[in-house]
């Protein structure tokens, strides 16, 4: 009898706990969110001191990204804000891309809410010395490059340029055609430009190009855009596939290995679409070689919509 009334106390201390618990996010859950707003609202005055007024452009479930605005003044476009969650070296980093009409950069601002990287050395990059340096450049970026990475934080700087080059791609294929407003829509899943039917070919692989049906598509991956030129024979078969691009970012020796012919010739006689469990990884570089996997089948899909 005593057991039974010790756990029926226990319980009834439970319950209480928990409703006191729940109670005190419920009353703290509304001002963090404000005080959230209002410190993402600042970084935005700060990129766009001159805007009036900023308008959330709507997402896609597949775009990945936290949010999107267009900065205005009087109406008219002066800019554009997209914040993604980059992964850093102990949580997510939250990167806002503060890019112009033509793309150039007006700035970034680092940090959020859950961001925990080492104090005196990933936390430097919300620093000005570091985030000034992406002002006035045109993605994609290249750390070691373009932007000096903090010494002995490379991960935290290597996240934070795969952030405003995420955002730099998104936002690109938003603008893609040459419209004035990147909130129109997108296709649902996309993570860079629509795949495209490729120009003529001009490089060693045209003659088995001309033969089948090809293709273009991106992915982000572990640094940027992992390009992906894809030709499917009469039975939609890989017959000839090339993966890199100027704007290949993928880390040298480890992502940037998705491009080399060891990787790339698996894929040949295979029917799209292709799973992880198909092809063998590139060991150290899963995004990477992900990244590329998904937009193999992109190009394919699009192929496919295309044949109907």
């Amino acid at each position: 009898m005593k057991k039974k009334a010790g756990w029926l106390v226990l319980t009834i201390i439970a319950v209480v706990a928990g409703s006191l618990l729940a109670f005190a996010n419920s009353i703290t859950e509304e001002p963090i969110a404000r005080q959230n707003m209002e410190r993402a609202h600042g970084a935005l005055m700060e990129l766009f001191p001159e805007a009036d007024d900023f308008v959330e452009i709507p997402l896609t479930d597949g775009d990945e990204l936290l949010s999107a605005y267009t900065a205005q003044k009087a109406g008219q476009p002066v800019g554009y804000a997209v914040t993604v969650a980059a992964h850093g070296y102990a949580g997510p980093i939250e990167v806002i891309t503060g890019a112009n009409p033509d793309l150039s950069l007006r700035g970034i601002r680092t940090g959020g809410s859950d961001f925990k990287e080492t104090e005196g050395l990933g936390s430097r990059v919300k620093e000005p010395a570091f985030t000034n340096q992406f002002a006035g450049k045109t993605p994609p970026l290249l750390l070691g490059r373009e932007i000096e990475g903090i010494s002995g934080a490379t991960v935290s700087s290597s996240a934070v340029v795969a952030g405003v080059n995420q955002a730099s791609e998104w936002l690109r294929g938003r603008l893609n055609g040459g419209a004035d407003n990147p909130a129109r829509s997108a296709a649902p899943g996309a993570t860079g430009p629509a795949p495209s039917a490729a120009p003529e070919a001009t490089h060693p692989g045209a003659a088995t190009e001309a033969a089948g049906r090809t293709a273009n598509a991106s992915v982000i991956g572990y640094a940027g855009p992992v390009l992906v030129r894809l030709t499917l024979d009469e039975q939609n078969r890989v017959s000839a596939l090339e993966i890199g691009g100027e704007r290949m970012l993928e880390t040298v020796g480890l992502g940037a290995r998705v491009a080399e012919e060891a990787f790339t010739r698996q894929f040949i006689g295979m029917t799209p679409p292709i799973r992880e469990n198909d092809v063998e990884l590139i060991a150290g570089a899963t995004i990477s070689s992900r990244a590329a996997i998904e937009a193999i089948n992109k190009a394919a899909a699009f192929l496919s919509e295309a044949a109907e």
